[in-house]
């Protein structure tokens, strides 16, 4: 009896170890593909992102029109990651406040007090008069009162509505990142300066070069018409285009428009490629447990 209890806990234990396992090759084997398909037209961009995995069973999808839509998908599990609304500034938030106000004073109030005035008859003498006013003059006080706090109890409605804008950091806080930031470049410069870290900088180099290759899409298919207004300023630009040796391997399909007198960019792309874990996780341990990089990253981060 208890060798079967044991057995039993023996297989559970290997196949939970084996789930792990094939998770594990999964997470660093499986690739990691990506695709980003649009056309563009001047200012007017359309595009399409999507990122899957394990035959699909995790999904992330992102387009872009006039406005961002997108989804999240693990499984059968589906998340859209995006509310599609139109984000009001501060005038129209103020203007909506306005009208809401209006309506909400005028349920409340009424009409306005009305003062008489017909003078042929002489009913009210000086003191009613005076009386009359300052009844007047607190009424209106204590509708714009109303008002007020109408206005602002909406405002604040509004501003639970949509995402609040981050604050600007203060000058004492941006002055400390700017002076770390300044200190952090001269540490830079004045170490690979030093004739010490050249092997440190050169695998770093080497390492961060494989990283980009991995990283990089494995197809860039460009079709472009443009123009920049000017002859001479579109065949320099072209000149600069053909620099790139990404262009040929590619089989870009560039166009000039010496002819147009407007500036424009009209055409499509199409970016696919992959990642695949354990080579950006390799480089990265070499570069951990390489010695003189270890030594640099003493050195910079006294």
């Amino acid at each position: 009896m208890i060798f079967t209890i044991l057995k039993v806990i023996g297989i559970i234990l290997l196949v939970v170890l084996a789930l792990i396992l094939t998770a594990l090759l999964c997470v660093l084997f499986v690739p990691v593909k990506y695709r980003a398909v649009g056309s563009f037209d001047n200012t007017d961009i359309r595009a399409k992102a999507h990122v899957s995995w394990l035959l699909h069973l995790f999904a992330l999808h992102i387009e872009y029109a006039q406005e961002t839509d997108g989804y999240i998908r693990l499984a059968f599990v589906k998340k859209k990651l995006f509310d599609n609304y139109e984000a009001l500034d501060d005038d129209d938030m103020d203007e909506a406040a306005k009208t809401e106000t209006e309506d909400k004073v005028s349920e409340n109030t009424g009409d306005e007090p009305k003062i008489p005035a017909d003078e042929s008859e002489h009913v009210a003498d000086d003191q009613t008069e005076n009386e009359s006013t300052t009844q007047i003059h607190n009424e209106q006080r204590t509708v714009n009162d109303e008002n007020q706090h109408i206005k602002q109890q909406t405002k604040l409605t509004h501003q639970k509505t949509y995402k609040k804008r981050s604050e600007k950091p203060h000058k004492k806080q941006f002055k400390d990142r700017s002076d770390k930031i300044k200190n952090c470049i001269y540490k830079l410069k004045r170490e690979y300066s030093d004739e010490r870290n050249k092997a440190a900088f050169s695998h770093l180099k080497k390492e961060l070069f494989i990283i980009l290759k991995r990283i990089c899409p494995r197809r860039l298919k460009l079709t472009m018409v443009y123009s920049t207004g000017s002859p001479d300023t579109t065949g320099i630009s072209l000149g600069i285009l053909a620099c790139f040796p990404v262009g040929y391997t590619n089989r870009w399909r560039i166009t000039p428009d010496f002819e147009s007198e407007k500036p424009y960019a009209k055409g499509s792309f199409d970016i696919k490629g992959h990642v695949i874990v354990i080579s950006i996780l390799a480089a990265t341990l070499r570069i951990l447990f390489d010695k003189n990089c270890r030594r640099l990253y003493n050195r910079i981060s006294r």
